[in-house]
């Protein structure tokens, strides 16, 4: 039998555990909270041991808790209790895969920050360089030599244009499928380092939407000489003894059980061979399953995970107050975050009753305080919305011009009262519990959501049942599915894309992706408008730097305003801690190269910034 190791290499060495339950004990905290932290401590160990060879199996390479990175899974659909697909590793799959390792280990043709200075964003990475044709109905790419696959096969303009086809001819089963074969008439190789790609329509944004990382934009780009020939509906791309996942960033998969994902650092990563970029200092990325805020918070203040997903207000303050060594985008101050991309909606399933109708939509926006969903929800860290971009800079140009629009259809004006007056028009009545009631039947808005809205849901909910409408929430492990597949009729969802320019968020309201319900969809508003989607393909046609976008956005947005497909709510902030007892050098405000999501397609740019704090 294989017995565990205690030497100062280990991962589960004593002094390591010694070391942070006196860190614990010495914190001014009751002992119940204490021992709610030891207990997850405890948890975690069960984990590292399976992994340690104390659970069976072969042992691998010993490397210290000093050069381990320690997170755990981000969504809770896909990680709550197991990693569901811990045997699969297709990044196309629509039913959605677990961000613990594609988002990083299939390196774009180029990254985006958008948090740097104007000039300094644009990073390539894969590509050297790219050239439209004057109409932007083509686009040449030049590939950068020496790059190479994990198994030592060369990464040339065969996988660039592999990728592509290959999700033109499956559209719309697999994920980006139907907007490469929306927009790709042909995509061909000229020479190993050269592609070409020619466009149904002009579209100058082409590289940027789909092959440039940013946020959770960027299409994996997946080897051929490994693809071809499997169906990509089905394949696993799992079998650690064939290599596979075969990758082309700096970490290979070590194992993956339900209980834990984890990679290793490989010294033969192109990047470093090349003189492109130095090997990351973290040699090892455990990810374990999801946890919950509360779980998340405890194993935070004890030093077990190095960073989580967001923390809600009090927990992410929680954890800054009871461990020096936690730290946020914004230090130690409000609001504990970067403005995300994300800004947030109720959104409906617009093909179904009642939400079909547009006038029940606009009854329900009359009905929600925003303000008072960020002083209660948020403890008035955060802003409101009026619309489903981000409030970027950048995009503060557009937004700007459209201002009497947001006002002329009062998105974001909170008045029961107008609720009430389009209720009786529509011929509801109140009931004896008052309640909107219509044909025997209530107006019910039932809200499906996933655990990091647990905090304005309550609110969102109290507000429209003070309004009459008999109002509720769930979360469900599979929430996502229901959305993607319309059973879902309210959910709150964010609005992903733009970042520079409108086109983004608003081409995923075209009615392309709708789908009939209880079909899965990629984007799940299920509205349309022909002369929507006129004006946003003429957006996707137009340059950012071209006047005429402006124009077309606000013929658009009055559109959009006037049809309320989904309802605006706050803006989206990222609250995620940083340990700094094992890492330090995490992005920050005053240090903004990248954001810190590590389920965000950047994630590769954080291993690469992180020091290590001993040594």
């Amino acid at each position: 039998m294989q017995s565990c190791k205690t030497d100062a290499g280990n991962i589960l060495n004593m002094s390591f555990i010694k070391r942070d339950l006196t860190f614990m004990a010495t914190l001014n905290i009751n002992s119940a909270i204490f021992f709610g932290h030891f207990r997850a401590f405890l948890g975690i160990i069960v984990v590292l041991l399976i992994f340690s060879g104390c659970g069976g199996g072969s042992q691998p390479d010993s490397i210290p808790r000093n050069r381990t990175l320690v997170l755990d899974c981000s969504s809770e659909g896909d990680c709550s209790g197991q990693i569901k697909d811990y045997a699969a590793f297709n990044p196309f799959l629509l039913a959605g895969i677990t961000k613990t390792g594609w988002n990083f280990l299939y390196e774009p043709l180029y990254f985006y920050n958008a948090y740097a200075e104007t000039g300094e964003n644009i990073i390539p990475w894969i590509a050297t360089g790219h050239e439209y044709n004057e109409d932007f109905t083509s686009v040449t790419v030049s590939i950068r030599e020496g790059v190479s696959w994990s198994d030592g096969t060369s990464w040339t303009a065969h996988d660039l244009v592999f990728t592509i086809n290959m999700l033109r001819s499956h559209a719309p089963s697999l994920g980006f499928s139907t907007d490469m074969k929306t927009w790709v008439k042909d995509a061909v190789v000229k020479d190993d380092y050269t592609a070409k790609i020619e466009l149904t329509a002009s579209n100058p944004r082409f590289i940027f939407s789909y092959f440039t990382n940013n946020f959770d934009n960027g299409i994996p780009i997946v080897p051929k000489h490994i693809w071809e020939g499997q169906d990509p509906e089905s394949f696993s791309n799992f079998d650690l003894e064939k290599g596979w996942p075969v990758v082309s960033g700096p970490y290979s998969m070590a194992i993956s059980v339900p209980e834990q994902r984890v990679w290793d650092l490989r010294s033969d990563w192109w990047a470093a061979k090349s003189g492109f970029q130095e090997l990351p200092k973290v040699e090892r990325i455990i990810y374990l399953t999801y946890m919950e805020g509360t779980k998340r918070v405890q194993n935070i203040i004890s030093n077990t995970i190095d960073t989580s997903l967001d923390l809600r207000p009090p927990n992410i303050k929680s954890a800054i107050d009871s461990n020096p060594n936690v730290s946020t985008w914004t230090g130690k101050e409000l609001p504990h975050g970067y403005l995300d991309w994300w800004p947030i909606c109720l959104g409906f399933n617009n093909l179904e009753p009642p939400f079909d109708d547009v006038e029940i939509r606009r009854a329900v926006n009359y009905a929600i305080n925003r303000e008072q969903l960020v002083t209660i929800g948020w403890q008035g860290a955060g802003t409101i919305s009026h619309l489903p971009v981000p409030d970027f800079p950048p995009i503060q140009a557009y937004t700007r011009q459209i201002q009497d629009l947001i006002d002329k259809y009062e998105v974001g004006v909170y008045d029961p009262e107008k609720t009430a007056d389009i209720l009786l028009r529509k011929g509801w009545a109140k009931d004896s519990e008052g309640f909107w009631i219509k044909d025997g039947e209530r107006l019910t808005v039932v809200v499906d959501i996933f655990s990091i809205f647990n905090d304005l849901a309550p609110v969102l909910v109290a507000q429209l049942e003070q309004a009459g409408i008999d109002a509720d929430f769930r979360m469900t492990p599979d929430a996502y599915t229901r959305m993607a597949q319309g059973t879902a009729r309210a959910f709150i969802m964010g609005n992903g894309g733009s970042v520079r320019d409108p086109y983004f968020t608003m081409r995923r309201y075209h009615s392309r992706f709708v789908q009939p319900t209880g079909t899965h969809a990629e984007i799940f508003w299920r509205w349309s408008n022909p002369d929507y989607d006129s004006l946003v393909d003429k957006m996707g046609q137009t340059s950012p730097d071209d006047p005429k976008l402006q124009d077309l956005f606000r013929e658009a947005m009055e559109i959009w305003l006037s049809e309320l497909p989904s309802i605006p709510l706050v803006q989206w902030y990222h609250r995620i801690p940083h340990n700094e007892t094992y890492w330090k050098n995490w992005p920050t405000a005053e240090n903004p190269y990248i954001n810190s999501a590590y389920w965000h397609n950047t994630w590769l740019l954080v291993l690469l910034g992180l020091e290590p704090t001993q040594g």
